[in-house]
């Protein structure tokens, strides 16, 4: 259901919010980052955020990797594309995925972030190894 003018055919779309994910690797490891704010503070999770006006979907991969772990990237491909329903804050979410090597920086933890830190695949919290175990042949860390 939409807000919808009879009168002069408005129609009010509420569309949902895009949001891109580096899936950030560097020697078969992902760094990943521990939230320092809701939604899933204190999870482990890859540098993500929305897209913002006037930028690509792949320049706010690289933005958020480098705001949120510190560190610079190259984007090797899409991975995904999915909608996601954040009910603890967001709402409706378009999210873009994408794989990226890291080719600059030391980790570090930006605003919004508690702590940065790499991670082997076999170190990975159960919720993100599932997410990430199709690309696990790639990083040169799978059968």
């Amino acid at each position: 259901m939409r807000r919808y003018c009879p009168s002069c055919g408005f129609v009010r779309y509420e569309n949902p919010l895009p949001v891109v994910v580096a899936i950030a690797v560097n020697d078969g490891r992902f760094l990943l980052i521990k939230r320092g704010i809701p939604p899933k503070k204190g999870f482990w999770g890859c540098p993500s955020g929305f897209v913002e006006s006037g930028e690509s979907p792949e320049e706010a991969c690289l933005r958020e990797l480098e705001e949120e772990a510190g560190v610079t990237g190259e984007i090797q491909r899409l991975i995904r594309v999915m909608r996601r329903e954040d009910r603890e804050l967001y709402g409706d979410m378009l999210v873009v995925s994408y794989l990226v090597t890291i080719t600059g920086g030391a980790p570090r933890p930006g605003g919004e972030v508690d702590e940065v830190r790499y991670h082997s695949p076999e170190e990975l919290p159960d919720y993100l190894a599932v997410l990430l175990r199709d690309i696990l042949p790639e990083i040169g860390s799978g059968p």
